[in-house]
């Protein structure tokens, strides 16, 4: 990675009726008829110089293009993302989106359970989400991307880049307007992927507990409960077996907790002492 380079730039769009619901953080209803669409875009440039409006005006021109294939009503930009460039990068933000962090219905999704002679929807769509999920996701990859990093070569120059890309991705886009007064620009307060290495340091033997999500336990065909050990990294180990907190989480509630789930957010499930580790989080 080098300062002059590509760059993937992450657009987020949706109704023009729906653009101040979005930025009070409501939800987007699918059955009102509202969705975003999330897709992507590249761009070729020094970063230090690519500021807020070149991110803008690329993502714009690229969904003008796209109008032409059929967006349903007048739509605007929302938000705008900068990441270093790798295609379908879009692919993976609706991914931590829609599969690893929360249960959201996307077009992908969707269309898997359409009849043969039915026609897909395009996969960029998302429904029933918020504006602080998208935030969110994109700040977990952020996070995945600086710790990357940290085993290239170039790790320095690397994570000088991507600390300015993070820096990028957590402004505001003023909407344009007329005036002549200068733009200013606001920082997000967004939440960090949990890191339990820090959320438990100094602890030897943390095992936590699988349960319902409304506090109840679950039990094997044994009536054992189910438990597993935190071995650093975010990683667990239950049963002889080694995985995140979502796959485990998954993979025990759909064997013995009499649930049939795609997709899972582990840390609603996995309890320490009584508490959720999403509680763990926040506190």
């Amino acid at each position: 990675m080098n300062r002059n380079s590509d760059y993937t730039i992450v657009y987020v769009f949706g109704p023009e009726q729906c653009e101040e619901k979005y930025f009070n953080d409501e939800i987007l209803s699918r059955e009102a008829g509202e969705w975003v669409k999330i897709g992507e875009t590249s761009i070729h440039g020094y970063i230090d110089s690519i500021t807020d409006e070149i991110i803008r005006k690329e993502a714009i021109k690229r969904i003008k293009q796209e109008s032409r294939t059929g967006i349903p009503v007048t739509s605007v930009l929302y938000d705008v993302f900068i990441f270093p460039y790798k295609s379908h990068t879009d692919d993976v933000i609706r991914m931590i989106l829609c599969n690893d962090i929360y249960d959201i219905e996307n077009s992908k999704q969707i269309n898997k359970e359409l009849e043969e002679d039915k026609i897909p929807a395009g996969k960029e769509f998302v429904y029933g989400v918020r504006r602080r999920n998208i935030k969110f996701a994109v700040q977990s990859y952020d996070h995945d991307l600086i710790a990357n990093s940290y085993n290239a070569e170039d790790a320095d120059l690397q994570i000088k880049i991507l600390a300015k890309i993070c820096y990028c991705n957590n402004v505001i886009l003023n909407k344009e307007d007329n005036s002549s007064q200068e733009k200013n620009t606001e920082l997000l307060k967004r939440k960090p992927r949990m890191d339990l290495d820090l959320v438990f340091v100094g602890e030897d033997d943390f095992v936590v507990v699988l349960t319902d999500g409304c506090g109840n336990e679950i039990y094997d065909e044994n009536q054992n409960v189910i438990s597993a050990k935190y071995i650093g990294g975010n990683l667990f180990e239950c049963r002889g077996e080694k995985g995140h907190s979502s796959f485990l989480a998954k993979k025990y509630l759909n064997m013995y907790g009499g649930k049939n789930m795609t997709t899972v957010n582990g840390n609603e499930y996995w309890t320490y002492n009584g508490q959720k580790l999403t509680s763990l989080r926040k506190n």
